[in-house]
Parts: structure tokens; C-alpha cells; sequence
């Protein structure tokens, strides 16, 4: 839990954007926070609305330019796919158009979410590939072919810890003394046994493979900036490619009856760091745990791979997404139990002899604050229960 407060960070960083915007005499687009931080990541846990409207307006600001350089991408992005059509490549106009830049609410959100600056989704579209799998497809035509219109994939830093997560025991360039971070291309391969045609990509591309996400969901991801673009900066164009329309779809759903609700215990402002076995703290984050692995088990992989089936195997079959009674019953006993362990964590926290009075009165408040959150969250829980069970009987009701 974080109770220090953000103004005089806030205030620096106010004052370097509009040193930035003077200077340069055109708008600042990328937050980039150089005063006080050593990297490029803040809390904004005390007074989170004070940065976040400054950062809307920031992002509002610059919206037509991000609306052209969507227009063009999605111009680029379509001429692609018309030439791999054969290869099984294919583009949904209308879907891309939808949200091609990320709006000043969803940015800032982002932001505050991840406590970082770094917003590499701001332009963003998808392509469906019939057979992701083939990798080749995606080394010798796609990337070659957007080269060609100008745009490459820009670079990232990822540490060595998250390349030995993706089950990397070498590390680039064969070095004997690791290094703690490398640079490498901005592409994530989070496909089933992707490994398996490693053997497809060139040789900077081989350390670009992941897993897919714990809900099943698979994607390749990629970000693209302008070759001809020589700024710091430069504006990231993020590629998607998924297996189709159905797996479009299955997305959004999910994201919208699942994930969106899911990711809002990351607001808790009472972090659950005692993994002290049978601790309040311990407890109350296994109670979230299941939560997540219930939805994510009853819905978002039922989703993804009746979504897979139709796209890629051109399969019908549906497995079933309904929640039984013995479900619902479980549900309702997972989050009684989170708020009687978040309840008693918070009384250790103020029984604490070295809370003061100050101190004692942001406790109350954040309690407040987390409450109000977890009965948001499963109300809106019990909404994606209600949706899929009536789902559910209608298609009964129909067959």
C-alpha cells in the first residue's frame, strides 16, 4: 500500500512537458518523466486524478496526429494483406477502424495501472492469419512486405529473467557472461509449441518466442515504427495477428465480460505481499487467485478455443460456458472470504504501534476505497455469470 503523495513529482513533471512543448515549439506526445525518477515508472496510488486528467489532456491533444498516422497504418496494413491473400492473410477494414488509436481515457488508465510512461499500443490493428503457426509466413513475407512500405519493428529491452521465463537457457549472441538486459526486436510469439518452427525465423527473431496467456488466449505481437522516422521517439505502430474473426471476437468478449473486471484488483490499494503461510495477507491473495483461475477456466478458455476451432480448423463444436449452482455458490464463498481477510489485514495494519494519526486516516480511507472496488467487482462478476447462463439456455432452447 502507498499513502506518499505525488504533487511535487507531479508538479516537475508538469513543468518539463511544457519546457518541452516551448523548446520545440510542437506538441509533446510521449510522457517521458526525467526529474525525479531513476526509471521511467511512478505510483500513483495517493491522488491518482491529478496526473491522470493532465495526461488525457496530453494524449487529446495530439489526437489528429495519431488519427493520421492510424489512417495511413491501416492504408499500409490493408495493401499487405491483399497481396499475402493466398497465404491466408486477410483484413477487417471496419474491425480496425473501431479503435485504431487508443483513446485519452484508456492511455492514462494504462499509465496508471502499470505506474509507467510507456505506452507502446497508442496505434494499434490486426491482421488474421489463417495459420499463425507457420512462422515462415510471418519471416519471409509479412515482415519483409511492411518493410518495404517503410516500417520496421522497432527494438525493446527485455531482461534476462523474462527470456529464462520464455525458456531461454542460452542468451543472444551466445555470450558466456549474461547480461542483465538486451535489446532486442519488439516482436512476442505467444503461440502453442511456437518452439517447434524456431527453426523458420532468422536469427535475430529466435529469442521472440513466449507462451500463450494463462487464459489460453495466443497472439502474435509485434510494434512497428517508421524506418524513415529518426525522432528519440518515435510513435509505435502495434501489430496483432490472430487466427480470425471468431478469434476477434472471443477477444472483445472476453475482455469485456472477464478481463476488464479481472485486472481491478490490481487497484487495491493493499498490496498482499505476507506469503507467510496462512497468513490474512496469504489468504486473502489465494482468495483472488481463484477467483481469476474460476473465469478464467469457465469462460476465457472455453471462448479461445471454440474460437480457435472455428478459425483455424474450421470446426463448429462449441464447448459449453455455463456456471452451475455448486459454481455459484463457490463464487459467492471466494469473495466473503477476500473481504474478511482484507478486513484483517487492514486491523493489523492500524494495531501497527508505529501508525500515526495521519497515517490511521488514510488506512480508513483506503479500506473504503478497496470495499467499495471488490463489491464493483463482483457485482460485475455476477453480471458475466448471469450473461453466460442465459447464453447458455438459449442455445439449449434452440438446439
Amino acid at each position: 500500500m502507498n499513502i506518499t503523495s505525488i504533487n511535487p513529482a507531479l508538479y516537475s513533471y508538469k513543468n518539463t512537458l511544457d519546457n518541452k512543448t516551448n523548446i520545440n515549439n510542437k506538441p509533446f506526445i510521449y510522457p517521458k518523466y526525467n526529474n525525479t525518477l531513476t526509471k521511467d515508472t511512478v505510483s500513483f496510488a495517493a491522488r491518482p486524478m491529478q496526473i491522470s486528467d493532465f495526461l488525457a489532456q496530453n494524449v487529446s491533444d495530439n489526437m489528429g496526429r495519431f488519427r493520421r498516422l492510424a489512417t495511413t497504418y491501416l492504408d499500409i496494413l490493408e495493401a499487405v494483406a491483399l497481396r499475402l491473400g493466398d497465404d491466408g492473410v486477410s483484413f477487417d477494414r471496419a474491425y480496425c477502424e473501431l479503435h485504431p488509436v487508443k483513446s485519452p481515457e484508456s492511455y492514462t488508465s494504462k499509465v496508471i495501472r502499470s505506474g509507467s510512461f510507456k505506452v507502446t499500443d497508442a496505434i494499434r490493428a490486426t491482421l488474421y492469419v489463417k495459420n499463425p503457426y507457420d512462422l515462415s509466413l510471418l519471416n519471409d513475407k509479412i515482415l519483409p512486405e511492411m518493410q518495404k512500405r517503410g516500417y520496421v519493428l522497432a527494438h525493446t529491452d527485455i531482461p534476462h529473467e523474462e527470456l529464462i521465463k520464455r525458456g531461454y537457457l542460452t542468451p543472444p549472441g551466445g555470450n558466456l557472461q549474461t547480461a542483465k538486459v538486451y535489446r532486442l526486436p519488439d516482436l512476442d510469439i505467444r503461440l502453442e509449441n511456437a518452439r517447434e518452427n524456431i527453426h523458420q525465423l532468422s536469427s535475430d527473431l529466435r529469442y521472440s518466442i513466449s507462451k500463450p496467456q494463462l487464459s489460453g488466449y495466443e497472439d502474435i505481437q509485434m510494434r512497428f515504427i517508421r524506418e524513415f522516422d529518426k525522432k528519440k521517439n518515435p510513435v509505435q505502430h502495434e501489430l496483432i495477428i490472430l487466427f480470425g474473426p471468431n478469434y476477434a471476437h472471443a477477444k472483445q468478449l472476453e475482455y469485456e465480460r472477464v478481463y476488464k473486471f479481472i485486472r481491478d484488483f490490481k487497484e487495491l490499494r493493499m498490496k498482499f505481499t505476507d506469503e507467510t503461510l496462512g497468513s490474512h495477507s496469504q489468504k486473502a491473495s489465494r482468495y483472488i487467485s481463484l477467483i481469476q483461475q474460476m473465469f478464467r477456466g469457465k469462460v476465457s478458455e472455453k471462448l479461445f478455443l471454440n474460437a480457435k476451432n472455428k478459425d483455424l480448423y474450421d470446426l463448429s463444436d462449441e464447448v459449453p460456458i455455463n456456471f452451475s449452482e455448486t459454481d455459484i455458490k463457490m463464487f459467492e464463498s471466494y469473495f466473503s472470504g477476500l473481504k474478511d481477510r482484507l478486513a484483517s489485514c487492514y486491523k493489523e495494519e492500524k494495531n501497527n504501534a508505529k501508525v500515526s494519526e495521519s497515517a490511521l486516516k488514510q488506512l480508513n480511507s483506503d479500506l473504503r476505497h478497496d470495499r467499495t472496488l471488490i463489491k464493483k467487482i463482483q457485482d460485475n462478476l455476477r453480471e458475466t455469470i448471469e450473461y453466460f447462463n442465459h447464453q447458455s439456455g438459449l442455445k439449449e432452447t434452440k438446439d
